[in-house]
């Protein structure tokens, strides 16, 4: 049931999706041109063997999940292949993850969701001048993106583990001013809007917040409303799987719908 109310709200995001030729802010533009829809430019073939290779791993582990869940599945004891399917953001969400970050070269930057590392690995690999703090509840998924992390000869990432609702504000209290933060653990309402007050209190006034699924259930629609009608965003980009929040001043406020 889920899946189909999931395919619905994806029936109606095309029907209002606009593509860039029907933008008339020029900053939106660019970022549309320049980051959202443009081609790849440097192909992360490291990640996408790594990806390759967890896509065939039959080992299970036990998930320690204080979210919401998963749509697919819902057992404790988990393949790592199906969570690499399942779970991770695929190749596509990866790269644009990866545009992001290039383009804008945030410093200080938090995840909150490490699940296997594979977004963390796009993150870290776009600006290796980064400090990339990622937040997991899972200490047998931890585990798993440390050797991923390892592997990639990544060095820029530091991992927390425990419950989001203990470590964020905890991490949040060391660290500098937060550049960009991508939001992907615990889908409701009520966390992700904990966790939306917590960072936009603590960003530089030109950062930007990633929420993952934001239309995975009516709760996390809710949430991206409230968020949406912040006065303390501006521009908002929904792209359907993920929802881009600005909060520099200097913007005007819109919410954008952009076909992705």
């Amino acid at each position: 049931m889920k899946l189909i109310q999931i395919i619905i709200r994806y029936l109606k995001y095309l029907i209002q999706a606009k593509g860039k030729y029907n933008l008339h802010s020029p900053f939106l533009y660019k970022i549309v041109s320049q980051v959202i829809l443009a081609n790849n430019t440097k192909d992360e073939r490291e990640i996408s063997r790594l990806r390759a290779q967890l896509n065939k791993n039959n080992n299970a582990i036990t998930i320690n999940d204080f979210g919401a869940g998963s749509v697919i599945n819902e057992s404790k004891q988990r393949k790592i292949k199906d969570i690499a399917k399942n779970s991770a953001k695929n190749s596509k969400f990866g790269m644009l993850l990866y545009r992001i970050v290039s383009y804008f070269k945030p410093k200080t930057i938090i995840e909150i969701g490490t699940s296997l590392g594979i977004s963390t690995s796009y993150i870290a690999k776009a600006n290796s001048n980064s400090k990339i703090y990622t937040l997991e509840g899972c200490g047998e998924t931890i585990k798993i993106a440390e050797q991923n992390f390892a592997h990639l000869g990544l060095r820029n990432i530091e991992i927390i583990e425990g419950d989001f609702k203990n470590t964020l504000e905890k991490t949040i209290s060391k660290i500098p001013k937060i550049d960009l933060a991508f939001i992907d653990g615990n889908h409701n309402k009520d966390a992700t809007i904990k966790y939306f007050n917590l960072l936009i209190e603590n960003m530089n006034e030109n950062a930007i917040l990633i929420f993952d699924d934001i239309h995975w259930s009516n709760d996390m629609e809710k949430a991206w409303e409230e968020i949406k009608e912040s006065t303390k965003v501006t521009l908002t980009i929904d792209l359907f799987f993920v929802g881009l929040v600005f909060i520099d001043k200097k913007l005007s406020k819109e919410n954008y719908i952009i076909r992705f």
